[in-house]
């Protein structure tokens, strides 16, 4: 009888060290979730891709999600270099330039923010050849959940700017309001904020651009 009660407790101690906390439980199911995406976006097609970045964003918050989940980060950045970074061809024509699926993975980085959410839209902007995702990318860059204490985003900014030739119209206005806004974040931007505004207002743009430049830089002059 002795024997069999301790047997008993034996067992239930065993299960109490090595059963997962519902907190575990949850953070286990999330990573076995994101694995499975990474396996599914790098095997898929445009479509899978899609599906799997609208379940990330429409689940971000409930999920939790954050620049702790690796594979999360990982996944992202695998998306936002298809077909910039890693092109396709056939018959000499691209088949995976997918700008769509680059933007949406630029909104899911900038949820994720932190320094690797920064260096990959960073390195991003330098290696995208679409003016819309390049739109969308400024704007992530000025999203709170990047800092920019250095001054690094600024001045990348600044050059994409001045080394992109003609840049149209969606491209400049997401620039001010990107520009803007990390300024306002960060006064130690004003002096570079300022003066990349000032060379956009005096550009070959319509005036709606001009008008643009210019109340951002009365907003940052207040």
């Amino acid at each position: 009888m002795k024997r069999t009660i301790l047997i008993f407790i034996c067992t239930i101690l065993t299960f109490s060290v090595f059963a997962n906390t519902p907190e575990e439980e949850l953070l286990s199911r999330k990573e076995q979730k994101l694995k499975n995406y990474l396996t599914e976006v790098k095997a898929g097609d445009r479509t899978s891709k899609e599906r799997v970045l609208d379940e990330i964003l429409n689940g971000f918050d409930s999920e939790k999600y954050s620049e702790d989940d690796k594979k999360l980060v990982e996944l992202v950045d695998f998306l936002m270099g298809e077909g910039s970074i890693r092109k396709q061809f056939q018959d000499g024509r691209q088949i995976n330039d997918y700008p769509e699926i680059r933007r949406k993975s630029v909104k899911v980085m900038a949820k994720i923010g932190g320094a690797g959410a920064r260096l990959s839209l960073l390195n991003a902007l330098n290696t995208e050849p679409h003016s819309s995702v390049k739109a969308e990318i400024c704007l992530a860059l000025a999203d709170p959940n990047m800092s920019d204490d250095s001054g690094d985003i600024l001045r990348a900014l600044s050059y994409m700017y001045r080394t992109t030739n003609r840049p149209d119209q969606n491209l400049v206005a997401a620039l001010i309001d990107a520009v803007k806004n990390i300024a306002k974040g960060n006064p130690m931007n004003y002096s570079e904020a300022i003066y990349l505004l000032s060379e956009i207002q005096h550009g070959n743009y319509n005036r709606d651009i001009r008008t643009k430049a210019l109340e951002a830089i009365e907003t940052l002059s207040e």
